[in-house]
């Protein structure tokens, strides 16, 4: 009686075997690496992109509610209704429309500054209008990576002006811009360029200039 040999892998067919699923094993990684680091990037786009989007919009909706009202400091010294300065990558200004759902004893009327610190684009805003030493800012965290912030003013001669006011008389403390023009220097976009216009007529809080404030 004759038995037939039993088919079987020689040592080299396997080994051949294992790298062919070795190397398949290796690729299928590295191309799921590659599909989630993707993935991973465009969510962090989108992200940075809706920061974006939003800050904008919070900054735009904070200038349109610009209103003519200097404000007083912590130590009592007048500020303008609206300063700025490149230099400093810095905005503050009153603003009108300051929502109050809960019925706090506070006024409609806010304080907001934002400022380029620590590569990022703050907001920061007070609960009270003409401050003492000890009213605390609440901070606001707009765009977490930001590489920089320029800033220009109109003024009526349709002059871009570095710094606002342009003198520190009373007068001028309670004049508005014409126009904001804002430069991001964005980590991903780019220089981003804004200009913002002010309103033509803002409104002015019943309390006055901070001379006339007790």
């Amino acid at each position: 009686m004759r038995y037939r040999q039993a088919a079987a892998f020689t040592l080299l067919e396997l080994l051949i075997a294992i790298a062919i699923f070795a190397l398949l094993g290796l690729a299928s990684y590295r191309m799921l690496s590659t599909v989630l680091a993707s993935d991973e990037a465009l969510r962090r786009q989108e992200q940075q992109l809706r920061e974006l989007v939003r800050g904008m919009a919070a900054l735009e909706r904070d200038l349109a509610q610009a209103g003519a009202r200097p404000v007083r400091d912590g130590y009592g010294e007048p500020q303008a209704a609206l300063r700025g300065d490149s230099e400093q990558g810095m905005l503050e200004f009153t603003r009108l429309g300051w929502r109050n759902p809960t019925g706090q004893p506070r006024s409609q009327w806010q304080r907001v500054r934002w400022q380029y610190r620590d590569g990022q684009l703050q907001r920061v805003y007070w609960n009270v209008l003409d401050r003492a030493q000890d009213s605390p800012p609440q901070q606001q965290v707009v765009l977490p990576a930001l590489d920089g912030l320029r800033l220009a003013f109109l003024d009526d001669n349709q002059q871009w002006l570095d710094s606002w006011p342009a003198d520190d008389s009373a007068r001028q403390r309670a004049r508005l811009p014409r126009a904001v023009r804002l430069v991001l220097q964005h980590p991903r976009y780019g220089e981003l360029e804004r200009v913002l216009r002010l309103p033509d007529n803002p409104a002015q809080s019943p309390l006055g200039n901070p001379e006339e404030a007790p």
